[in-house]
C-alpha cells in the first residue's frame, strides 16, 4: 500500500496510521472527540455508535481526530481504569462494495490491524462462513441452520470466531477494541442496512469491541426504509434505534474557521488568485464565504479548485480584473448551486429583476400578477432556505452588476466551469 502525505484535501482511502502525525484540528473537533473517547469504554461491549452530521460536515475527519487522539494522547485522556480502550482499527466499506461482502471486508481489515500470527487464519474461517450466509430476504438454495447432534449454529459459529479475533487484538493491547468505519454515506441504502445489521450479527456482549460509524442521520433513516417500506421519519428512527446504541451529531463548521480553512485549501494558489483578481481578492472571497453559514467543509475544497483554475485561466488569457464581493458570491453560487446558476442565466436579465423583487421587496406568488418566470424564481427560493438566505445578501448587487456577473460567467464557461 502506498504511503501518502496527508493534507486536508486527501480522502482517507489509505491506511490512516500513515497520516495521523500531520493531521490538524482545523474543524475544532478535538473537544467532542475526547469526550467521545472517554465514553466509548463505558458502553456495553458490542455497541454501535453513529456519528451523524450534514453532508460534508466533517464526520470522517472527526473519526480521524478521534484516532489521532487515541494514538497520541492516550495517557492524558483519563480513561476509566475499569474500562480502558486498547487497539483501534479503520475500515472503509465503500472500497469493498465491489469486491465481495462488506462484512467480510470488515473482518479482513480487523485481522490486518492485528499482529498476532493466528489473526489471519481466524479471519479466513469467519469470512468463509460469512460468504456462505445469505443476507437477502429470500430462502437460500443451500441447507439451513444445522439441527443435527453436533451441528453448530452458523450465526453462533461466526460470533464465536469474531470474539476470538477480538481477543487476539486484546492480547497485545488490553482494553476495548475500537473500530472506526468511515464513508457509509457513499454506500447504497441497502448496503448501509447490511452493514448496520451485520454489526449486530458480529458483536455480542462477549466481544469487547465498539463500532464507531460515520453515517448521516438521513442516510441511516433511508436505509431503514429499504427494509420497512415508506414509513415516516419517527418510525424509521425507532427501527434505527434498535441497531444503534449511541448517536452524536458533529456540529457544523465554525464561521471563524472558514477563512483559515479556505486559505489552506488555496495554498500557493493564493498568489495566482491575487495576481488575476486583485490584491484584495482573498479577503473579498473570504467575506463572501463567511457572510452566511454554507456548511459542507468539503465544498470549500471544490471551491478552492474552481477559484485557482479561474485565476490560472485569467492570467493565461490576460483577462485580469478585480472582482467585487458580489462577483465572488456568484462564484460560490456557481459551485454550491450549479442548477440554480443555469436557471438564472437561461432567463436573461429579466430573471435578475424577478430575483431581486422576490428577495428584497418580499414579493411572493399570489400578490398581484405573477408571470411564469417570477413563479419559477419563487419556487427555487421556497425549496432551498439556505440558498434563499444567501441570495438575500447579494440579489440587489447581482441585478446592479449584471454586466460584471456576465463577464465572470463568460470566464467560467471559457475555462470549462
Amino acid at each position: 500500500m502506498a504511503w501518502v502525505e496527508w493534507d486536508m484535501s486527501t480522502r482517507s482511502y489509505v491506511d490512516p496510521r500513515s497520516i495521523l502525525d500531520t493531521h490538524q484540528d482545523f474543524f475544532g473537533h478535538d473537544r467532542l472527540a475526547r469526550s467521545l473517547l472517554r465514553t466509548l469504554p463505558r458502553l456495553k461491549p458490542g455497541s454501535t455508535v453513529a456519528v451523524h452530521g450534514a453532508p460534508g460536515s466533517g464526520k470522517n475527519t472527526f473519526l480521524l481526530r478521534a484516532a489521532f487522539l487515541l494514538e497520541h494522547e492516550r495517557s492524558t485522556l483519563k480513561f476509566d481504569p475499569r474500562a480502558t480502550t486498547g487497539a483501534w482499527c479503520w475500515y472503509n466499506p465503500w472500497l469493498y462494495l465491489k469486491h465481495g461482502n462488506i462484512l467480510s471486508g470488515l473482518v479482513a481489515t480487523i485481522a490486518q490491524y492485528c499482529d498476532h500470527p493466528q489473526a489471519l487464519d481466524r479471519a479466513r474461517d469467519i469470512i468463509g462462513h460469512l460468504n456462505r450466509m445469505h443476507f437477502g430476504e429470500t430462502m437460500p438454495a443451500t441447507s439451513g441452520t444445522g439441527v443435527n447432534p453436533g451441528d453448530v449454529n452458523p450465526v453462533d459459529r461466526v460470533r464465536r470466531g469474531f470474539i476470538q479475533l477480538i481477543e487476539l487484538h486484546r492480547a497485545q493491547n488490553p482494553g476495548r477494541v475500537l473500530v472506526f468505519i468511515e464513508d457509509c454515506d457513499m454506500l447504497r441504502p441497502s448496503a448501509r442496512l447490511l452493514l448496520l445489521e451485520g454489526l449486530r450479527l458480529l458483536s455480542t456482549h462477549d466481544s469487547n469491541v465498539t463500532f464507531v460509524v460515520s453515517m448521516g442521520r438521513e442516510s441511516a433513516l433511508e436505509s431503514m426504509r429499504v427494509r420497512e417500506g415508506d414509513i415516516d421519519e419517527r418510525s424509521a428512527g425507532y427501527c434505527l434505534a434498535e441497531l444503534i446504541d449511541l448517536a452524536i451529531t458533529v456540529p457544523g463548521l465554525d464561521l471563524r474557521r472558514i477563512s483559515q480553512l479556505m486559505r489552506m485549501h488555496l495554498g500557493t494558489g493564493q498568489d495566482v488568485v491575487r495576481s488575476a483578481f486583485g490584491p484584495d481578492a482573498i479577503d473579498a472571497l473570504s467575506t463572501a464565504l463567511t457572510s452566511r453559514p454554507l456548511g459542507m467543509p468539503r465544498f470549500l475544497e471544490r471551491l478552492a479548485g474552481r477559484v485557482v483554475l479561474l485565476g490560472e485561466y485569467a492570467a493565461a488569457s490576460r483577462t485580469n480584473r478585480e472582482l467585487s464581493e458580489s462577483q465572488w458570491a456568484w462564484v460560490i453560487v456557481s459551485e454550491r448551486w450549479p442548477a440554480f446558476r443555469r436557471f438564472m442565466l437561461r432567463g436573461g436579465r429579466d430573471r435578475w429583476l424577478h430575483l431581486r423583487d422576490a428577495l428584497i421587496q418580499g414579493k411572493v406568488p399570489g400578490q398581484g400578477k405573477v408571470n411564469s418566470d417570477a413563479h419559477e424564481v419563487n419556487a427555487w427560493l421556497q425549496k432551498d432556505p439556505i440558498l434563499t438566505d444567501y441570495l438575500r445578501l447579494y440579489a440587489d448587487d447581482f441585478e446592479r452588476e449584471a454586466d460584471a456577473i456576465y463577464w465572470l460567467e463568460t470566464l467560467q464557461l471559457a475555462c470549462g466551469l
